[in-house]
């Protein structure tokens, strides 16, 4: 394996200031690649080699003995059975002998911690790159067949996408290496499942083994059928049951509630972006709700449609429906319209709980009736506003904050949406 000259250099430096010697770390060729004498690095070194190749400590002790060399001596640095670099001290042998082998046993340490720390930086950077590509609907398939050898992912296998983010639209993601150390205390010994952590959140592609289908039943079809339903249900739930562990130590970690979003199960690897569009849609769905909890894309109800509406249809919808309010306006009748709906049309209890008089509260709704056309004591109208209503704070929290001419009043003499004006007659 080849030595990072920056790790090298790392390490003859941290040796240094224990020795109080200048150290020369060396490639088993006898090259010089980190020093804590600058002058010296890049020069040959045939003590060095001579070293590496028979697996000894080489001293030095006169001036003509090895071309490059200065006295002090030089020890193997060995990862297993292989000498990977060489560790040289300069001084007086009589002075630096008595610390070659704590100095090689500290070298052999700092690498292994070192390379560790690579592999794992490699791996979660592959994990990364995979799920981002995974998540897009066009990929680079010889990247992804390549990162997935790489990180021994099996992508005939079955895997679904989850992701994991703040349930406070204005929290900071931070932690991220708490983050990781949780999913792998939690995740790092599932099959076929890594997980990538962002400035956004975090991203899961979650391997799931196919159920075995045990014998028949009498009737020789629906016994392996339900088998595989039983297994199918149990993988679910445990699913769901590891990703709350998850969600539970990472909020109390982060003192931050936290939601997460589970995509359906992918079969191909071409269907793996329409598992993260889902997962995606759910968390922002829990987020948008206020629910800090895990739910998969099936359970989110209204919010699959709600999130399916094309932004700009939406707005168009909202614009129609409003017009002619202020913003002061809607918000003052979706705390009205809300708490009325709320309390499936009681008067007296939505008043007593807005603590205003019910003839208020029957002038506020009469004023929202007769300002949008739509009478939220009909239950046609009601359905009406309660989208409209829902679909304004959807565009609010998934985009800029609605202002400007969208929800204007209009001038006066101004047309107003033909629907809303018919309506009103």
């Amino acid at each position: 394996m080849n030595i990072d000259p920056r790790i090298a250099q790392t390490i003859v430096e941290n040796l240094k200031n224990v020795i109080r010697h200048d150290i020369n770390f060396f490639s088993p060729d006898g090259v010089m690649i980190a020093s804590t004498d600058p002058t010296r690095i890049g020069s040959q070194h045939d003590a060095a080699r001579l070293a590496a190749w028979e697996e000894r400590t080489i001293a030095v002790d006169t001036d003509d003995q090895f071309q490059g060399a200065r006295h002090g001596i030089n020890a193997p640095v060995m990862l297993g059975d292989d000498v990977v670099a060489v560790i040289g001290i300069t001084g007086e042998r009589s002075e630096v002998e008595p610390f070659g082998e704590v100095i090689r046993k500290m070298t052999e340490i700092l690498i292994r911690e070192n390379t560790d720390q690579i592999n794992r930086f490699d791996r979660r950077m592959m994990a990364a790159n995979l799920i981002g590509l995974l998540s897009a609907k066009d990929h680079d398939r010889g990247l992804v067949e390549y990162l997935a050898d790489t990180l021994h992912i099996d992508l005939q296998a079955p895997h679904r996408m989850a992701i994991g983010r703040c349930t406070q639209q204005d929290a900071a993601h931070s932690g991220r290496d708490d983050i990781y150390d949780i999913l792998m205390r939690h995740l790092g010994d599932h099959t076929d499942t890594v997980f990538a952590v962002s400035a956004q959140g975090f991203q899961l592609l979650i391997g799931e083994r196919p159920g075995k289908r045990t014998g028949q039943s009498g009737d020789g079809k629906s016994g392996a059928v339900t088998t595989t339903a039983i297994t199918t249900a149990t993988s679910e739930r445990r699913l769901l049951e590891t990703l709350e562990a998850v969600r539970l130590d990472i909020e109390q970690t982060l003192g931050r509630p936290i939601s997460i979003g589970i995509g359906e199960q992918a079969l191909t690897t071409d269907r793996y972006w329409h598992s993260y569009d889902q997962a995606r849609t759910t968390v922002d769905w829990l987020r948008f709700t206020d629910q800090s909890c895990v739910a998969d894309y099936g359970s989110i109800g209204i919010g699959i449609a709600v999130s399916a509406i094309d932004r700009d249809a939406a707005q168009v919808f909202v614009s129609q429906v409003f017009a002619g309010l202020t913003d002061r306006d809607i918000e003052r009748f979706h705390t009205i319209f809300e708490t009325y709906t709320r309390h499936n049309g009681s008067i007296n209890r939505a008043a007593d709980e807005l603590f205003i008089h019910k003839n208020t509260l029957q002038n506020h709704l009469n004023a929202l009736a007769k300002r949008t056309g739509y009478n939220p004591r009909e239950l046609a109208d009601r359905d009406t506003l309660s989208l409209a209503f829902l679909l304004r704070s959807h565009l609010a929290f998934s985009g800029p904050a609605l202002s400007g001419p969208t929800f204007s009043a209009p001038a006066s003499g101004a047309s107003t949406p033909l629907t809303r004006a018919a309506r009103s007659k």
